[in-house]
This record gives structure tokens, sequence and C-alpha cells, in this order.
């Protein structure tokens, strides 16, 4: 047994040191680096960028350091934290082009009323004219070839300012659909409501055909739609992702709790899976002398190491179950048995443990692991099992 476990560690390492095909996350997330917005995003949100990079860096160390879980998720935060920053710098961007378009609009406003004055004073101009000089036709003709020119002035100035403004709404429509989308994005909409960001997407790239085609009335129907759509697609999407997120942490906690029971020396580490729950088994052999139900000298190093692990990783229920050997009547040992799982439940409370998150049982000469017929087997089914279930 001893030279199996030596040749499966030996393996274990060899594997271990062969670096694994690289995480899908980080490829994803070093291809949004490539982003020409980076730079400028970094300058708007430098924590996220920075902690985004961090993240990346980590990652990297985790994927070649054979820690594939750990390596997808720091991967798939800088991946989010870095679609935030650059989420954060379009919205900067669209501020930016709403100051301009509102600008243009009040230089509108302004030749607008640059001409009505004018056209207030050529009214004027020629009121004075038909007071004091006799009413000519040339005056005549000049007065309606005037009015007429200022009057489609003062047409043509309308007719911009209207069109800048549904054009400036329509922008902001489009820009706020694009924010929503954005923010599906950082919850992986596109994998867990893909019909509603489908459809935004759908609905944005028509509003961008109608804005080209000065239809700004289509438009902002369009990105409304597509609004509403990506504001759907993320509150599907949302608990969805979180709950992926919570698993693959589940996930890693298991596989940390593993590492370090199977650390523990002197102790035997098994997995067993019963239906949907998983049982990581901790046994102790020879922990109990013939039909004694104290603990032998020389458990405390075990005892204690079995103790901190059980501490460290506070979610998880335990079991403390004893067994016998053999040798005797039922009664008796399934009384001892239960006896030393209580032994062992005492020896853990000393250390630390609180009692409340620890049953007992005891089952006597049930399930034997080793064979009862010679005494070294006798000695290691004498044992207790420190049982810790989670799905």
């Amino acid at each position: 047994m001893t030279a199996i476990v030596r040749i499966a560690g030996v393996a274990a390492l060899v594997a271990a040191c062969a670096t694994p095909p690289k995480p899908r996350e980080l490829d994803t997330y070093e291809a949004l680096r490539k982003n020409a917005n980076i730079q400028e995003a970094a300058k708007k949100s430098p924590s996220l960028i920075a902690a985004s990079e961090k993240l990346g860096e980590r990652s990297i160390e985790e994927w070649q350091s054979n820690d594939l879980e750990e390596s997808r998720r720091d991967a798939l935060m800088a991946h989010i934290k870095l679609k935030t920053a650059l989420a954060v710098l379009e919205q900067e961007q669209l501020k930016a082009k709403i100051s301009a378009l509102s600008a243009e609009q009040a230089r509108a406003q302004e030749e607008y009323t640059d001409l009505a004055e004018k056209l207030a004073s050529e009214t004027e101009k020629l009121t004075l004219v038909q007071k004091n000089i006799e009413v000519s036709k040339t005056a005549a003709a000049d007065k309606q070839r005037l009015s007429q020119q200022m009057t489609t002035e003062v047409q043509k100035a309308q007719a911009e300012q209207q069109r800048l403004t549904l054009q400036l709404a329509s922008e902001q429509k489009i820009k706020a659909a694009q924010l929503a989308l954005r923010t599906a994005e950082t919850v992986d909409a596109s994998k867990y409501a893909k019909a509603e960001y489908s459809a935004a997407n759908d609905m944005l790239a028509k509003a961008d055909a109608e804005m080209k085609q000065n239809d700004f009335a289509g438009a902002q129907a369009s990105a409304e739609v597509a609004k509403k759509n990506a504001d759907k697609a993320t509150e599907i999407a949302k608990p969805l992702y979180e709950q992926a997120e919570q698993t693959s942490q589940n996930k890693a906690r298991d596989e940390a709790l593993s590492r370090d029971a199977y650390a523990i020396s002197g102790a035997d580490v098994r997995l067993e899976r019963r239906g949907d729950l998983q049982r990581l088994v901790i046994a102790i052999p020879a922990l109990f002398s013939k039909r004694q139900p104290s603990i032998a000298p020389g458990f405390d190093t075990v005892l204690t190491a079995v103790a901190e692990l059980i501490k460290k990783y506070p979610t998880y229920p335990v079991q403390i179950i004893g067994y016998t050997d053999n040798k005797g009547k039922s009664s008796e040992l399934l009384a001892i048995s239960a006896a030393r799982a209580q032994a062992v439940l005492t020896a853990l409370a000393t250390r630390g443990v609180e009692t409340r998150r620890l049953m007992t049982s005891g089952l006597g000469a049930d399930d034997p692991r080793f064979d009862n017929k010679s005494v070294a087997g006798r000695a290691k089914n004498n044992r207790v099992e420190i049982v810790f279930l989670y799905h």
C-alpha cells in the first residue's frame, strides 16, 4: 500500500510539472487587453485597470502552476473589471459627444435669434421708409423680397434646430442602450440570457442603421427596445452568473479541503460518493487498544491536525464514527465504538472545535477496512473515521 501511494505521488508530481492548456477565460481576458482604448480607460479608471492587471497576472501564474480553477476565476474577474473600465470610458465619451451636440444646438439657437433680430430690424426700417418716403413699386418689391428672404432663413434655422434636437435625443437613447448592453455582458448574458441579449444586439444595430438614414424617430424607438432587452438580459443572467460563480468557488473549496486532508500525516484519507453526497473520510487506524474506549498514547499530533482542518473549513457538517474489530458480542462492540467516537469528539473539543458541528455514532464491527483474521488488521479496524459531508 505504501509503495502504491508513493508511485501515485510521483505520477501526480510529474503531471503537475506539465503546463496545462491555457484556460478559455484567460484567452478571453488577454484578447480584451488588446483593445485600442485600454490606455484611455486606464486614465479614467486606474484602480479598475490595476486590479484587472493584478488578477490577470495572478491567473497566468495559477495557470502555469496548474491551479486551473483559480486561474479561471481570476481571469474571469480580471475580464469583468477590464470590461467595466471600458464601459466607463465609453460613458465619458458619450458625455463629451452629447456636450458637443448641445453646443451645436446652442449655436443654432444663437443664429436663429440673430436672424430674428435682423428681421425685426429690417421690418422697422421698412416701417420708417413707409412713414417717410412715398411708397413706390420699387420699395414694395424690395420689402417683399426682403421679407421672403428672411422668412426662408428663419424656416431653415427652425428646421435645423429641430433636426439637431432629434439627433441629440437619438444619440442619447442609443448610447443608453449600448451601456445597458455592456452591463449585460459583465454577467455573461450572451450565455445565460441568449435570446434577450441577441434581441438587444439586433435592435441596436437597427437603430444605428436608422441613424445613418436620418430616421431619428425610428432610431429612438429601436434604441428604447434594445435597452429594454439588454436590461431584461441582465436581470435574467445575473442570478445564473452568480450561481455559476458560487459553484466554481465551492468546487475550489472542496478541492482545497481534499488537499489539506491528504497532507495529514498518520491518517488514511479517501473520497467516497453516495448518490449526490460526497464524503471525505479521514480514518485514524489503531487509535484504540483492544477493548479500550479511551484513545491510545501517541496520537496528539494527528488529532490536532484534524481539529485544525475542521476549524479551517467551518461550513462542512462532520460525522465522527467509531469502529471495532469483530472480537466480542455485537452489543458490547456497538457500545465501545460509540464511546470511542465520543472520546474523539472530546479530544477535538479540547482543541477548539465547536461540538455543535459534530455528530457521533458507533457502528461496532460493521464496515471493516482491514482483514480481521490478522492481529495487524484487527488493530487497524479499531479506528475512528472523521467524515466531511458535501454535495
